[in-house]
């Protein structure tokens, strides 16, 4: 497994202004940390790390200064759900909303890996990266652009962790179709060599197993709703069974079951066990908003469109179309439980469990960067504080990766990896996409800079969002 110091190393000298010392004068840093804000600080970044943040900073002669005045300092964005699958560079993208990590769940290794290093030769500039590489599933990948390694068995499991650790991956992703069995035996492996285990919660293994095995994030919520469930155990049984039998009406009958027979009592004991055992929730509403179709018709006409390439954008369909295959029961059914989901994160917020924001970046009418900003806004919506929705792209990814020592925070010791905005995002979330500038590795980037090398329109994706909506 890659070491997290290797991962998170500092981009290599390539030019003068990277290594010069850099201060940032007057002003207000977002301590995520406290929840507080201190005003006319100074910032000084030298060789890629923070040096000192204060009032009274002391600064080389020679160091470049950068007024902060009417501005505000956050860590760098971290989107922890994306898949890195399209060969164009749109790193771009992700710099110029101040995303400077990205935790990708499943794509080409070789490809990732030739990015990573070209990154940390600073030959290219884009965004830390932590990989799963390939996949683990019960069967093979209906998307080919989702490679994945089948396990049949424990023993075939304990064999795949093996070939996953010598490919130097940083966790290990698993998705639905995996077995009880291949499970169990692939985690426990993967526990006894500290070796992260992301992803789905496969659909013979309850919530509650996955968090006693020591799961480190569940994505997209799943289990939750079945684990919630009055009739869990005879719900589980039957939704295999339907599963293995490609019976959706049952399926859905089931699923609806489960929606109908949630209980207050066993949810609140689930996030109690969440929180814990630190099993994280990346709920990544975008995601789940895109797979009801709920916003079809604005994706369809978005001006964002015109700065994904055409090469990605050709095998996108036309999302208002999608959302006519599907019957009205079924739409129904996903957005009651959708709203569930959404209920349920304040209160999961409240027992301790700690939120990550990711987007599924990747799928059609994902817009690398801008929706992890959706995210955001999203969580607010939902019942979240500005401060715990900025901690779920900041803080708590950094405490996720056991980092908190070099990332997440605007302290001395830190890598330099901040945002600077033209608003306050603890009064108004929203605030996050006024970008002024960002700084990856001490490299000093405008907000003009960032969008030259993407052709983006400076203003923000949902500027003018009611966020009562």
């Amino acid at each position: 497994m890659r070491v997290w110091k290797f991962f998170f190393c500092l981009f290599a000298c390539a030019s003068a202004s990277l290594c010069a010392d850099l201060e940032i004068q007057n002003v207000t840093v977002v301590d995520v940390v406290s929840g507080t804000e201190r005003a006319r600080q100074s910032i000084l970044i030298h060789d890629g790390q923070i040096t000192a943040v204060g009032s009274h900073v002391h600064a080389p002669r020679n160091a470049r200064t950068i007024s902060g005045a009417g501005k505000y300092a956050i860590p760098g964005l971290w989107d922890m759900h994306v898949h890195l699958w399209h060969r164009d560079n749109q790193f771009p993208l992700f710099l110029a909303n101040g995303v400077t990590g990205v935790r990708d769940m499943g794509s080409d290794l070789s490809w990732v890996n030739h990015w990573r290093d070209q990154i940390k030769a600073g030959t290219l500039l884009g965004p830390h990266i932590q990989t799963s590489g390939p996949a683990v599933d019960g069967s093979a990948s209906q998307d080919e652009k989702l490679p994945v390694f089948v396990v049949n068995g424990p023993n075939d499991a304990r064999a795949t962790f093996d070939r996953l650790d010598s490919l130097d991956i940083d966790f290990i992703r698993v998705l639905s179709g995996v077995s009880r069995e291949a499970y169990f035996a692939l985690i426990e492996r993967a526990r006894k060599y500290y070796v992260p285990v992301a992803g789905h919660v496969p659909a013979a293994v309850s919530l509650m197993e996955a968090i006693d095995a020591r799961q480190k994030s569940v994505e997209h919520m799943t289990g939750i709703l079945m684990a919630c469930s009055k009739r869990e155990d005879k719900l589980r049984s039957r939704l295999l069974l339907a599963t293995e039998k490609k019976d959706w009406n049952a399926y859905r009958e089931i699923r609806a079951e489960a929606l109908d027979t949630f209980d207050l009592q066993k949810s609140a004991e689930l996030f109690e066990r969440m929180a814990r055992f630190e099993t994280r929730e990346v709920p990544t509403l975008v995601m789940l908003r895109r797979s009801i179709y709920a916003d079809a018709d604005q994706l369809a006409a978005s001006p964002h469109l015109a700065i994904i390439p055409a090469s990605i954008r050709k095998g996108w369909t036309d999302p208002r179309e999608d959302r006519k295959k599907i019957s009205e029961a079924t739409l129904e059914l996903a957005n009651a439980e959708y709203e569930k989901l959404r209920e349920l994160l304040p209160i999961m917020k409240r027992a301790g469990v700690k939120i990550m924001a990711g987007t599924d970046t990747g799928d059609p009418y994902t817009f690398p960067g801008y929706d992890l900003h959706r995210e955001l806004e999203l969580l607010v919506t939902s019942g979240l504080s500005p401060l715990d929705a900025l901690r779920s792209a900041t803080l708590e990814p950094a405490r996720y990766f056991d980092a908190t020592d070099t990332t997440g925070s605007i302290e001395a010791g830190r890598d330099a990896d901040l945002v600077l905005l033209d608003a306050d995002p603890l009064q108004d979330i929203r605030n996050t996409q006024k970008i002024a500038a960002v700084i990856l590795g001490g490299k000093y980037l405008t907000k003009a800079q960032l969008n030259s090398r993407c052709r983006v329109s400076p203003a923000p994706l949902h500027s003018k969002r009611n966020l009562n909506n």
